[in-house]
């Protein structure tokens, strides 16, 4: 499983919108989809996991 999808800096001026990771009937598992915020993928099934705006 990997810690997230996506990885950046905190840093003033860094934004992120529309962020997806997808699990693929159990391949590719993320605990998280950017940096420590999403919701994980995991399980056997195909599972999505979306974050709309970051930070």
């Amino acid at each position: 499983m990997q810690h997230s999808g996506f990885a950046a800096p905190n840093t003033p001026g860094v934004r992120f919108h529309d962020l997806l990771v997808v699990s693929l009937g159990g391949n590719g598992q993320y605990e998280h989809v950017i940096n420590d915020i999403g919701a994980p993928t995991s399980g056997t099934s195909t599972t999505p996991s979306t974050v709309v705006s970051y930070p």
